[in-house]
């Protein structure tokens, strides 16, 4: 699968969207993807941070013709602009299965003309304010709700709405950090530019707590970065930094951690790491408030609001209060499990799983895929298979034309299988996934290129059938999801009526 990002980095951008695609990006490459990123060279671009991790990227602009620079930045873009330079830079390069774009600057417009190079359309947001033309939206905020999107995307769209989604790095997929009786250690951090300055304002709020030790990570960029030295050089217990290459190892020694509402909000609350919130722009006030009424952090709301005075009471009370503490992590972890990134790279994937009928060579692969605990746990028939029946059961199924068996592969390998059984003018559905491809998507993406598939084997056939245990809550889901309808435990997804024919 071939994958081009579309994102920006700038001091009024932020560093967040290229931060979040390039946590994607690798998990595709991971997987046997290409990814490439096409960004503009504004002041504060990850052009080469990305090109030394092997990605290919693409330089646009840093200006077009007839556009203000001071409004080269979050604004909506001038489209036609952005996709002449791309179309440049495109020139010759093979075609793409998606392009994911993560700009709130670009809109249906630029989207309707990037299908030149892709037939499939991504778009990650968080604001839910303009028109898209997209085959896939992601919004992983807790505040991401379906309604918001229902009038401003195409009919069929996918949505991948919530924490679920939230996109992280592996590392995250961890134990939850202790709660000691007393905070001790406190790590600040506003993101890679705080052009707002708030890494400053948090410094003077602590003051105050002589027996905190204190990391701020800050950026050397920091527009306060020499009043921010002055100050650290006065305590000892303070740490003042630019970069660090172990955020993760800090955060999980942190007992309390003061920052802003962007990405970072699901690294933490994947670790349970208990939070002061402020929101350092816009689009992080709805999220931030969310969250709050879900318990999972102490929200102060936008920064201009928020007064020296009223950080360091904030910080006075989370500290001193253990059971607030625990109850903030309790309630995050509660949201974010930290496989969001595979997640999403499945339900890109599943747009173009390619699916083959199974040989006697898959016999191996069909064994233990069948014979897995968590496959038999949900079998009609749960016995283990010895493998001579396994193999009488293959060559008789491999030689039966009322019987489809297919093997679904993604570019990393396979993934799941499927067997359609035809009675009449209906085919009985059963599937299952392999190891590792559980609770990622993959189910839905096996029944949806399956039926495509089914459907020109057998175009007699009017009907799709499956049969689910009652507990199998996942699997129940995965069916409504794909338009079959429930009665008990049977599934039914009608195609046509036979008597059309």
């Amino acid at each position: 699968m071939r994958v081009l990002i579309r994102a920006d980095a700038s001091p009024t951008i932020g560093s967040g969207h290229i931060a979040r695609c390039l946590t994607l990006a690798r998990v595709l490459r991971q997987q046997g993807s290409h990814v490439a990123f096409a960004c503009r060279r504004l002041p504060g671009h990850r052009l080469d941070a990305l090109a030394a991790e092997g990605f290919e990227t693409f330089t646009l602009p840093d200006v077009y013709p007839d556009e203000d620079p001071q409004q080269a930045i979050e604004s909506m873009l001038p489209w036609q602009a952005d996709i002449e330079a791309l179309d440049a830079l495109l020139a010759g390069h093979a075609a793409f299965d998606w392009i994911i774009a993560d700009h709130y600057g670009l809109d249906h417009h630029w989207q309707t003309a990037a299908r030149r190079w892709a037939p499939r359309i991504a778009a990650v947001d968080d604001l839910a304010t303009r028109r898209y033309s997209v085959d896939l939206l992601l919004n992983q905020n807790l505040s991401g709700l379906s309604a918001n999107y229902a009038p401003l995307l195409p009919e069929g769209c996918r949505t991948l709405l919530g924490p679920r989604y939230a996109m992280l790095r592996e590392e995250f997929v961890c134990p939850a950090i202790a709660i000691k009786p007393k905070a001790r250690r406190v790590l600040v951090n506003f993101g890679g530019f705080d052009a707002a300055m708030q890494t400053h304002h948090a410094m003077l709020a602590l003051q105050d707590f002589a027996e905190l030790e204190v990391d701020f990570v800050a950026g050397a960029d920091n527009p306060a970065w020499t009043q921010m030295q002055a100050l650290a050089a006065t305590r000892p217990h303070w740490r003042l930094h630019s970069f660090v290459g172990d955020f993760q190892q800090r955060m999980t020694a942190a007992d309390l951690f003061i920052g802003a509402g962007g990405g970072t909000s699901w690294e933490r609350a994947a670790l349970g790491l208990p939070t002061i919130c402020i929101a350092v722009s816009n689009n992080q006030q709805a999220n931030g408030e969310v969250m709050a009424a879900a318990g999972a952090h102490v929200f102060m709301g936008a920064r201009e609001q928020v007064s020296v005075e009223q950080l360091r009471d904030a910080i006075g009370f989370v500290v001193d209060n253990v059971y607030l503490r625990q109850s903030l992590a309790e309630r995050s972890r509660q949201l974010v499990d930290g496989r969001g990134a595979l997640r999403v790279a499945a339900a890109l994937g599943g747009a173009v799983l390619k699916l083959r009928p199974a040989t006697l060579d898959d016999a191996q692969l069909l064994f233990d895929g069948r014979n897995a605990e968590a496959v038999r746990r949900w079998s009609l028939d749960t016995a283990a298979i010895e493998w001579p029946q396994h193999l009488n059961w293959l060559k008789a199924s491999l030689h039966n034309p009322q019987r489809l068996l297919l093997i679904a592969e993604a570019d990393d390998g396979a993934v799941g299988v499927l067997r359609y059984d035809l009675r009449g003018f209906e085919a009985e559905v059963s599937l299952y996934l392999l190891h590792g491809r559980f609770g990622l998507g993959w189910g839905r993406a096996l029944l949806a290129r399956g039926e495509a598939f089914v459907r020109a084997h057998w175009p007699q056939m009017t009907a799709i059938t499956a049969q689910v245990l009652p507990g199998n809550r996942p699997s129940l889901n995965v069916f409504r999801d794909a338009g079959f309808t429930q009665s008990a435990c049977a599934f039914t997804k009608v195609l046509k009526d036979h008597r059309d024919e």
